[in-house]
């Protein structure tokens, strides 16, 4: 988390306006992803015939608190439903029903695209910036500098690490401005709706946010050795075509040949290893959330045919798609934090450049 900050206030703040659209639009796909979830309950009750009481209107100022109002909201909303049924039919009930979902879920999706949209011009932003700086950089370091630091290794570092450092920046704007807003609002409405299985729930999840988090302890280290290799391939590249005269006439050719398909391998197996190690996210994700999702339907099946719980078919249906979309985001955070081990080892390179002293400039100080 503090490399997260860290990031965001170093490379965001110039594109505040743009972060405060995607809090606010993302707040709203969430709250219509609610909505049309909710549909669900209705939808299943006339279809299965499982309304088993009817509803009288209840005047929205008595509530005395949150969970009375949002008690209120519900019973008025299956009185309006009910009386629907009873003056225009069960079947044009589900059609209104299926109008409503349909219009939720397009604002849903639009918000969530305007959200990513919001993104872009953080993301072509941050990479303009950086790159001005490190050219600016580069332009002002003295010659005797580009002697001890390699031309294709600065290379490296103005492309691929900056790139790196990019997807960082966009993983840490996502893990704190949207999947944690789904994640909190998804969570109260699924102790609104049964705090015994929220509760059984959430001593499970922590188990495989452990795993998930103790698979990328060393991809940091991997990540930087990767990044070297590839700026120690482009010098080889750079001083090949800068020599090619002087290998021709040493007759060098199958050498040089050797070095670069050394080197080449190298930076296959280390990138075999990261991106092996990377991928292992989801999978492992999957599979956890599979095995939580199975104990959470065994647990509140039973719940729900022992008749111990306060939830009903309906609801629990409409619990589990909830529940099983909490689940993408908290895949969501656990890659955001793989990218940001990664962006952090790229920033490292950068910085190196980036706060590199003009001996030059020092002297005239001194002076």
């Amino acid at each position: 988390m503090k490399n997260l900050i860290m990031l965001i206030r170093r490379f965001v703040p110039p594109y505040k306006r743009y972060v405060i659209w995607v809090f606010i639009l993302n707040l709203l796909s969430t709250i219509f992803s609610l909505f049309s979830f909710a549909t669900i309950i209705p939808i299943l009750q006339i279809l299965f015939g499982m309304q088993t009481k009817s509803h009288l209107f209840m005047d929205w100022s008595q509530y005395t608190s949150m969970s009375e109002l949002v008690d209120i909201t519900k019973n008025n909303l299956f009185f309006y439903i009910e009386q629907m049924i009873v003056v225009s039919g069960a079947a044009t009930t589900l059609l209104y029903l299926g109008l409503f979902l349909v219009i939720m879920t397009v604002l849903k999706t639009g918000t969530t695209y305007l959200a990513s949209s919001s993104l872009v011009p953080v993301r072509t932003g941050v990479l303009r910036d950086l790159r001005n700086q490190i050219y600016a950089k580069i332009i002002d370091l003295p010659i005797g500098y580009f002697s001890e630091e390699r031309k294709g290794d600065i290379m490296s570092r103005m492309t691929s690490d900056v790139g790196e450092i990019e997807a960082s920046i966009m993983s840490s704007l996502e893990t704190i401005f949207k999947n944690p807003i789904m994640i909190v609002i998804y969570m109260i409405v699924l102790f609104s709706l049964s705090w015994q299985l929220t509760l059984f729930v959430l001593l499970l999840l922590p188990f495989s946010g452990f795993l998930i988090g103790k698979i990328g302890r060393t991809l940091k280290h991997r990540s930087l050795s990767g990044q070297e290799q590839t700026g120690e391939l482009l010098s080889q590249i750079e001083e090949t075509l800068g020599g090619l005269r002087v290998v021709k006439a040493f007759i060098a050719e199958e050498k040089l040949k050797a070095r670069f398909a050394g080197l080449n391998d190298r930076i296959r197996r280390t990138f075999n290893r990261i991106n092996r190690r990377y991928l292992l996210a989801h999978p492992i994700s999957e599979s956890l959330g599979t095995v939580v999702v199975a104990i959470f339907l065994w647990y509140g099946g039973t719940l729900i045919l022992q008749g111990e719980g306060s939830i009903s078919a309906p609801e629990f249906i409409y619990y589990l798609v909830i529940f099983y979309s909490i689940i993408p985001p908290s895949k969501d955070l656990s890659r955001a934090m793989y990218s940001v081990q990664k962006g952090m080892a790229s920033l490292q390179r950068v910085d190196e450049i980036l706060k590199a002293e003009n001996p030059l400039k020092a002297q005239k100080k001194c002076r």
